[in-house]
């Protein structure tokens, strides 16, 4: 049996931290320290986040953070990423930029301001065993599937329990097993409302968002209805 795969960290969603030679070697943030994710192309704007969990071991972290734009994602160790530590017991106070209040994201905006990223995945010739234990490692409720780099689908929480549910072989069933023929894929650049009737329609709770050949995020039913809802309450105030 495989050990859990490491996952994909695209390179505008890698974490990383203190800059100079030593961060290579260890980067290191704590619960409360900003991160900055800069972005690849120069008309986005960069990621501001801040840490809520320190997960993985000294030397080789990784962190579940919460998003400025209100999601919330884990990120690994990247060259692309910027830790601003927050004030420690003693210390000057950490001089941080001035953030303009973020607009509420709406239904007509596109899902990548909400999608999931970096994308947790699996291999495609990983057993089923190691398949939950990267979801419950990952805490998602969905993985894309990999196979030589190319994505098949994905492979959700529900379909484990399915598959064991009709005694599937933990050890002999791999992931690619599980991936539906027709996998529902959409842009970054998509509408969160139109994302949301692809849910709907496909009866599926995870959409890939694709680049080209790169998956760059997953849209979650979560993220979607937390959208919708908030803007049924807003207009239902105002109106």
């Amino acid at each position: 049996m495989q050990s859990a795969p490491e996952m994909s960290v695209p390179p505008a969603g890698a974490l990383g931290a203190h800059p100079g030679p030593e961060s290579e070697a260890a980067m290191h943030a704590i619960v409360g320290d900003r991160i900055i994710v800069q972005a690849e192309v120069t008309d986005r704007p960069n990621r501001l986040g801040t840490v809520r969990e320190v997960l993985g071991t000294k030397g080789a972290e990784h962190y579940r953070v919460d998003w400025d734009d209100g999601h919330e994602s884990l990120l690994y160790p990247g060259p692309d990423t910027r830790v601003l530590p927050r004030q420690r017991a003693g210390e000057e106070p950490t001089a941080r930029p001035a953030e303009a209040p973020a607009r509420p994201v709406r239904p007509d905006d596109p899902v990548e301001r909400i999608m999931g990223a970096p994308v947790a995945n699996v291999d495609a010739h990983d057993s089923l065993r190691v398949t939950a234990v990267s979801l419950a490692d990952a805490a998602v409720g969905a993985l894309v599937v990999m196979d030589q780099g190319s994505p098949l689908g994905m492979i959700s929480e529900r379909d484990v329990v399915h598959a064991l549910a009709a005694d599937a072989d933990p050890e002999e069933v791999q992931a690619h097993n599980l991936v539906g023929a027709t996998t529902v894929w959409a842009s970054p650049a998509d509408s969160i409302s139109r994302v949301a009737a692809l849910m709907r329609d496909s009866e599926v709770r995870h959409i890939p968002l694709r680049q080209e050949e790169t998956v760059v995020g997953v849209a979650s039913i979560r993220d979607v209805l937390r959208v919708l809802l908030d803007y049924a309450g807003e207009t239902h105030r105002f109106g």
